[in-house]
């Protein structure tokens, strides 16, 4: 299911009171939706121009896999819930510059641990607006999905709350 909007939650509410699996934010920066068209109606995500050089782990779980020339890191919570952490694909020709991987594939990893050190000055080079995507590979169990913020700090803020599908009921 696409991504309804930014600010979906009510007025009388805050994130942290929505009932679903939440993910905070892995780099500081202004959040932007991705149009599905940018990724084929594949992936749905969010793009984050960074504030900061820190790309941490938004939750605890496991290293799937890195592409350390296309500043890619595929990410596993411990909910089986995976995310890929990314620059977009024309920063792809230039094999890595500006990026310092953390991490191996395999890797355990702990919220808030080290994962990606962009060097935005590198970076801006070759890619303007600097911007760092973070995609849902797979939003099928959720009836929802929301971007409560504009703007996000890593670690403090949440960039999903995703709402599960309600479980079918078995008649009998």
């Amino acid at each position: 299911m696409a991504f309804v909007r930014f600010n979906t939650i009510s007025r009388e509410t805050t994130p942290d009171k929505v009932a679903g699996i939440k993910v905070m934010a892995p780099i500081s920066g202004e959040v932007t939706l991705l149009s599905p068209a940018l990724s084929g109606g594949q992936l749905e995500g969010v793009s984050i121009k960074p504030s900061s050089h820190f790309v941490i782990a938004p939750f605890s779980g496991r290293v799937l896999d890195i592409t350390p020339s296309h500043g890619q890191i595929i990410i596993q919570a411990n909910n089986k819930v995976q995310f890929a952490i990314q620059l977009p694909e024309q920063y792809n020709q230039h094999l890595g510059e500006g990026l310092k991987i953390k991490v191996a594939r395999g890797d355990s990893i702990d919220a808030g641990q080290d994962l990606m050190e962009l060097d935005l000055y590198k970076i801006q080079h070759h890619l303007k607006p600097i911007a760092l995507q973070f995609l849902l590979l797979d939003s099928r169990p959720f009836s929802r999905v929301l971007v409560p913020h504009k703007n996000v700090e890593a670690g403090k803020d949440i960039i999903f709350s995703l709402i599960p599908r309600p479980k079918k009921q078995d008649t009998q």
